[in-house]
């Protein structure tokens, strides 16, 4: 039976991810897209709460190492009863939901580098695409988003924040705090990508158009890799 095409589309939060996602299901027919928040979610440990996928609780089931394992074990299940031949588009996956995670759960540098290698190896029948939407201020994006998503959201991500192991462990809280943990994601997440082993198209996080954007990758999808 044919593998299953797969599609993550992932970056730093207010990338435009699920804008990206959400253009892809208009324009594919038959396309299965799955945001971060999406309760039926089928590769998420864990439950999203009414504002997102923090997961702000998370240490108090999971540490690093089980965490990984558990992420993994989706993965084999979603794999396991995919649908041939059929697009499933992933938003916020596989860094944002799962490497960020670890990185909150403060987990060793090696469990991540070993749980990236292992993810891939797991996938490797799929061929799944990479779609990276870059940031090259990552402080200034995180406060701009936190300055358009409103004082509501501000909050959430604060309260959430200040929990994470990673926050705790350097003594760190509040928006300063947040900064220096996303610019450490950030630069995690640049490193895992240029160890991504498939097809991988970078395009920028806020472009000056996202018409232009999305047509770009429309046309990188449409390609045989």
């Amino acid at each position: 039976m044919a593998p299953p095409h797969i599609l993550f589309i992932d970056g730093l939060p207010g990338s435009g991810k699920s804008t990206a996602a959400t253009a892809i299901a208009r324009r594919l027919a038959g396309a299965r897209v799955f945001l971060e928040s999406a309760p039926d979610h089928p590769l998420l440990v864990g439950v999203p709460d009414t504002r997102g996928a923090a997961f702000a609780d998370i240490h108090e089931i999971h540490s690093g190492d089980p965490f990984a394992a558990a992420a993994l074990e989706k993965l084999d299940g979603f794999l396991a009863c995919a649908e041939g031949g059929t697009l499933y588009v992933f938003e916020s996956h596989p860094l944002q939901s799962t490497v960020r995670v670890l990185l909150q759960l403060d987990a060793p540098e090696a469990t991540i580098l070993r749980f990236w290698s292992e993810l891939q190896r797991r996938l490797g029948s799929a061929q799944p695409r990479l779609v990276y939407l870059q940031e090259s201020d990552p402080r200034g994006a995180l406060t701009d988003t936190i300055r358009t998503r409103g004082p509501a959201w501000e909050s959430y991500v604060v309260d959430a924040f200040n929990r994470y192991p990673w926050m705790q462990a350097r003594g760190l809280s509040g928006i300063a705090g947040i900064l220096d943990m996303i610019a450490q994601y950030s630069a995690l997440m640049e490193r895992l990508v240029h160890l991504w082993r498939f097809p991988l198209l970078r395009l920028a996080a806020r472009p000056a158009s996202y018409q232009a954007r999305t047509a770009a990758l429309s046309e990188w999808l449409a390609r045989k890799h």
